[in-house]
């Protein structure tokens, strides 16, 4: 899907961008936002990127990671531009959605399919493995190089929305994506050691706590774990560590849905996957969530002996 022109030429011409991550940031709209920064600072705009949430550990190394602020630091501040990167709903900016109203003009950069187009311009394509592929279109065309540290970024928001390039919605336009990178010399190995082949002791006693309340239902079919505030205090790990857990549940033989759900103040926070024809962004959405077909999420204000059997209640797996 080609940028809109319009939102192309109002990019080139913006001063002082400001570019939103969603809450609990992931490696998409990290990377895909610090990317769109670093392009944005090579042509000669200002840009910030801003996020609710703190960058999670994992993400701590990428290049501008240091810089991401909470909508605090830039309270007051009128942005030519605010766009908002992987973000499929307003909420999903949580505290930043006054930066974002603020700015003179407002976009939506995504690739979720459940997107609700909330911005005056919105480049959506559900067919896009990630954010990260549609912001490598967008660097180009802004005229910026695709340096080493762009390109970083932008190989770490598509190898995290792909499942390292194992999940389902890995396409050939990820994989060339992905190859561009790997020409601008990022070092592949060291990246795929810091993201997938070791981790803080914390997260291992996290994702113990989780396998020892995984739990199978209808014939086997329907898989689930849960994280409760006590075992987060109790193995000294962080909302963040439970990023990828859901994945020990979805790969086990016979699983068709799976779903992780963790306490937090918001209430609990559901993490759901699938296996085709399966479809759990349809089940998120019930809840105010959203994702894509085969991941999404969303949230339950309930305690989780409240919450959990609402969604056993939501997933109809046959």
């Amino acid at each position: 899907m080609p940028i809109p022109e319009r939102m192309l030429t109002s990019m080139k011409q913006a001063q002082r961008v400001v570019l939103i991550a969603h809450v609990s940031p992931d490696g998409d709209t990290l990377g895909s936002a610090l990317a769109l920064r670093l392009a944005l600072l090579a042509v000669g705009a200002v840009a910030d990127v801003v996020c609710q949430d703190a960058v999670p550990e994992l993400y701590a190394t990428l290049p501008g990671a240091g810089t991401v602020v909470p909508p605090e630091k830039v309270a007051g501040r009128v942005y030519d531009l605010a766009v908002a990167v992987d973000v499929s709903d307003a909420l999903r900016m949580g505290d930043c959605s006054p930066v974002f109203e603020a700015a003179r003009s407002r976009m939506v950069v995504d690739h979720h399919g459940t997107n609700t187009r909330f911005g005056e311009e919105n480049w959506v394509d559900p067919d896009a493995s990630a954010t990260g592929v549609l912001v490598l279109q967008l660097v180009r065309a802004l005229g910026a190089e695709l340096t080493p540290e762009i390109a970083r970024c932008l190989f770490v928001a598509l190898s995290t929305d792909t499942g390292h390039f194992q999940y389902q919605n890995t396409n050939a336009q990820a994989l060339r994506a992905a190859a561009d990178c790997v020409e601008a010399r990022i070092d592949v190995a060291q990246i795929t050691e810091g993201l997938y082949r070791e981790r803080p002791r914390a997260k291992t006693e996290l994702l113990a706590c989780a396998l020892r309340s995984l739990t199978f239902e209808r014939g086997g079919r329907l898989a689930y774990m849960k994280l409760s505030r006590a075992d987060f205090e109790r193995c000294g790990a962080s909302d963040a560590m439970s990023e990828g857990l859901i994945n020990y549940a979805i790969e086990t033989q016979g699983v068709k849905v799976a779903f992780l759900a963790r306490e937090n103040d918001a209430g609990v926070k559901f993490s759901l996957r699938s296996r085709p024809p399966y479809d759990v962004a349809a089940v998120c959405k019930r809840f105010g969530g959203g994702g894509h077909v085969f991941a999404a999420g969303c949230t339950i204000a309930a305690p989780l002996d409240e919450a959990i059997p609402a969604m056993l209640a939501a997933i109809d797996v046959g």
